[in-house]
Formats: structure tokens, sequence, C-alpha cells
């Protein structure tokens, strides 16, 4: 099958067959920018069709003119025969959405929840009181009733944004990046919740940065800067599909050179902890754990929403004083020195601890400033950061209107500028395509080797392997810590995210 192709099946019977979706030679533009570039494709009923592409690839903009929240610029889209123009009402109706940023009321109970969204689709009485049940039953939200959403880990949120978007039993459900900073557990138990639905005849649509999750669907369409390069059977992708997904990828995702990190000693520790210990009331967050980290290492902070992990790097940056225990980062004890402690640490967030309404260079000068850096060395190391993020030449654009991958190697420049001992990177590589997410890690190594020791968080455990070595922590507690290959070779070679599951099972 050649490229941009798509894969339908032939209907032997006489009766027409309304795809679920048809989508005709529609582009759609955003002033001068082109999202979406004469795109054409049919999704059957009952199908599970999984979207994978690069960040600005269009993925978003398709989905939303599938919901009929966006019009196309030209060419037309139906959904269940309807205009997407013309009829956006009977398609509200017959469609679930799950968008990135999922629309839950965290003021409001899990219950609450479920009514208010059941009660604006027309859901009453005992037929509400019957879908609830079913909901709570396949989500595993049953007995948190009556906590408030904002309260819920993020795997709860997400599971309880599905339910919502299934009370009025939609034919066809479209997510965006559901199992975006979900734990592995979580997801597992996600992606039930969707099978199901598509077990019970619903076409659902789901776009995806993980190519495992992709691999699951009967259909996977690969976007790139608006153009659908592919759309086939996972197995028709060949033997390695996340391999020929990035393949088809790479040409479409700008990779910036290393630059060189010049080295400097890598003896000793960087980060010590002793029974560590945060209480908030009388809840324990983080309960007697020990741990180092050697300088030049890269360590893995692993466990699932509200396991401490957050809790652990704002104690270990000063953020947050520890109730009990001993840490020592970069040689210094953070309890009696966390301003010196502040000065000797890099920090990037998720979210990337960028001013999206100041330019590249702004951004630059801000961070340098903070940490203290004198002109000639800031001008220096400014060049060394545009390198990095490939904004040579790009200076006075606004962060705003970066791709998500070029602002995760902009924020990772920000975070080193000043060389610091230690660099705490939290989720850095979430809703990142697989070519930016390999590179990314490329990055980290050559930070480490240069003699920077880097503690990261991820929920994607495969990205774990990249690791010198991991640690699993649930609940407060530490379970176990080593190198990935001793891990597996522990729990009779099982994938890290097996022995991830496996420990956290055991655990509860």
């Amino acid at each position: 099958m050649r490229r941009g192709e798509t894969n339908t099946e032939v209907k032997t019977d006489l009766t027409p067959v309304i795809p679920a979706v048809t989508i005709q030679s529609v582009s759609r533009r955003f002033g001068k920018r082109t999202a979406i570039d004469d795109l054409s494709l049919e999704i059957q009923k009952g199908e599970l069709l999984g979207i994978v592409g690069a960040d600005g690839a269009g993925k978003t903009t398709l989905l939303q003119m599938i919901c009929a929240i966006l019009d196309p610029s030209k060419g037309r889209v139906s959904v269940a025969g309807f205009d997407s123009v013309r009829h956006a009402a009977s398609i509200h109706a017959k469609l679930g959405y799950v968008p990135q940023s999922y629309s839950l009321y965290g003021e409001l109970t899990v219950v609450e929840n479920l009514a208010f969204f059941a009660e604006i689709r027309g859901v009453h009485g005992p037929e509400f009181a019957r879908r609830r049940e079913r909901l709570l039953h396949f989500s595993g939200l049953g007995q948190f009733l009556d906590r408030r959403t904002k309260s819920l880990s993020g795997g709860m949120q997400k599971k309880l944004a599905v339910c919502c978007a299934l009370v009025h039993e939609p034919d066809i459900l479209v997510l965006d990046e559901p199992t975006l900073g979900v734990d592995p557990i979580s997801r597992r138990d996600l992606w039930t919740m969707l099978f199901d639905a598509h077990a019970n005849g619903r076409t659902i649509i789901c776009a995806t940065s993980y190519m495992d999750e992709a691999a699951r669907c009967n259909r996977v369409g690969v976007l790139s800067d608006g153009r659908l390069l592919a759309c086939q059977r996972p197995e028709h992708f060949g033997t390695d599909f996340e391999a020929s997904v990035k393949h088809l990828l790479s040409p479409s995702v700008s990779i910036p050179r290393t630059p060189v990190f010049s080295p400097r000693e890598v003896v000793g520790e960087a980060i010590r902890v002793v029974e560590l210990t945060r209480r908030f009331g009388a809840f324990t967050a983080v309960d007697h754990i020990n741990f180092t980290v050697a300088r030049g290492e890269v360590f893995g902070l692993l466990g699932p929403n509200g396991s401490g992990k957050s809790t652990t790097i704002k104690m270990l940056t000063g953020i947050l004083p520890a109730s009990t225990g001993s840490m020592e980062v970069a040689g210094m004890d953070v309890a009696t020195r966390p301003g010196a402690v502040k000065g000797r640490v890099g920090y990037m967030s998720q979210r990337f601890s960028l001013y999206t309404d100041l330019t590249v260079d702004e951004n630059i000068e801000f961070f340098g400033t903070v940490y203290g850096l004198g002109a000639s060395v800031l001008a220096e190391r400014r060049n060394w950061v545009l390198d990095l993020a490939g904004l040579a030449g790009h200076e006075r654009k606004l962060v705003k209107t970066l791709s998500g991958a070029i602002k995760q190697r902009l924020a990772l420049g920000c975070a080193v500028l000043h060389r610091p001992d230690v660099l705490f990177l939290d989720e850095p590589t979430s809703g990142v395509d697989p070519v930016s997410r390999d590179a990314f890690w490329r990055l980290i190594a050559e930070i480490a080797r240069a003699g920077t020791a880097v503690l990261v968080t991820t929920h994607y455990i495969r990205e774990a392997e990249h690791c010198d070595r991991v640690a699993f922590i649930d609940r407060g507690h530490l379970l176990a810590t080593d190198a990935p290959d001793a891990l597996r070779r522990r729990h009779g070679g099982a994938e890290l995210e097996d022995v991830f599951v496996a420990l956290m099972t055991a655990g509860s």
C-alpha cells in the first residue's frame, strides 16, 4: 500500500453503508498558516482509529473539525451523514469529545459531574441511574462518588472525563491525547474502558503520542504538516511499527545538532537522601525514603499520580521543607542552605516554565539574570541555548508561537544556562512525538556525560530504560531501586512497565 492510501473494507451487500466520518479534500487555515492541507479520509462505523504525528501536525485541528467545533476552510466533513457546517447540532448529539484540557468541574464531586453532563445531554431519571452505575462500574470510580474532582489523581480525572463523554451513549467517541500525564496503571485502565466502548459498537477516534497505544488500533493515521502520510492497519507498517512511524515523521521534525557540553568532575554524590519524610497534617506524602544519585548519573523517579514524586523534588530543590530526615544536594544541606542550593540546581517542569508572552531572547535573558550570569557569560551561553533549541535567527519569536518540541528544548536550555550540578526534569517529554522524544533523551545523556546529575520523572516507563538507575515510589514509599536491566532480570525478564505494574499492584 502506498503512502497516504487508506484501507477500507469492501461491502458485499447492496445496502449503502454510511461511514461514521467522511473527510473530503479538507483544508483548514488560521490566517496564513495551513493546519490541515487537502486531507481526505473515511472512518468506518465501529472502527478504532489512532492518529499520530509531531507537535503541530494538525491532530487537534482535525479532531475539532470532526466534532464540528471548527469549520473547514475548504472541503467537506460529514459525520454519520450530517454536514459539519450545516448540521453541527446533529453531530454534537451523536458524538462525545474528550479534549486534552477536559471540561470537568473541580468543585463538583464525581457524581455531580456525571449528573451535570447527563442533564445537558438530556439523560434523566432511571435511564441516567442505569448509565451512571455502568460507567462507575467499568471506570472503577464507584468508591469515589462524593470526592471533589480537584482531589482526584490525574488518571481518575481522565477516566471521569471519558465517563462524562459517554453518559449520553454517543455513536462516536473522539479523544485528544487521553492518557497524557497519566501513569501506566491508569493508562491501562483507560484503554480497558475504550476497548469496552469499542466492543459495544462505538466508533473511536483517538490522537496519541504513544506508539504502543496507536498499535492497538484497527488503523493508524500518520499526520505531518497537515497532510495524511499514511492510514493503514498497524501490521501493514512493517515488523517494527514504532520505527516505521518515526521514519515517516523524521523529515518533518526539526532536530537541531546537539551542542558541546564542557565536561566537569563526575566523582562523588550529587544527591543524598536519608529517611526523608514529608507530612501534610495527618497525611504522609513521603515516608522515610533513602537514595543517592551520583554526579553524571541519570536517575529516574517513577510512580503513579500522587505517589510523592513532585513532593520529593520540591523538598530537594528547597521549595518545601522536610518534616524529618536529611538531604544533601550538590554537597550542601538543603535544610540549612536552601537559597544556596537553588543556585546550584536547574528545574524544568512539565509545562516547561517559560514565559509565553516573551520572545525567545527575552526568556533567555530573564533566566540568565535570575541565575546571576554576567553579561559576557550570558552572551556565550545564549548562543549555546539557541543552538540547542534550533532557534538561531528566531530570537524575536514569541514563545507561544513555538511548537511543543521546540519549547521543550528551549526550556531545557534555560534550565541549564548556569551549568547546574543537578538538573530536575518533571515529565519533560509529556505529549512529545517519538522522534523529538528520542532526540531529547540524547540531550539528557549528553548533559549527564558532562557531569551534571539528572533526576527525571516520567509516566512513560519505556523511556525510563534510558536511565542509569530507577526508583519506584508509591504512596510515599520507595519499593525498589536499581538499574532497569537488573529490575527486569529480577522479574523474569519482564518489560519495565510490567515490573512497574507488578510492584504497584503488590504494594496495594
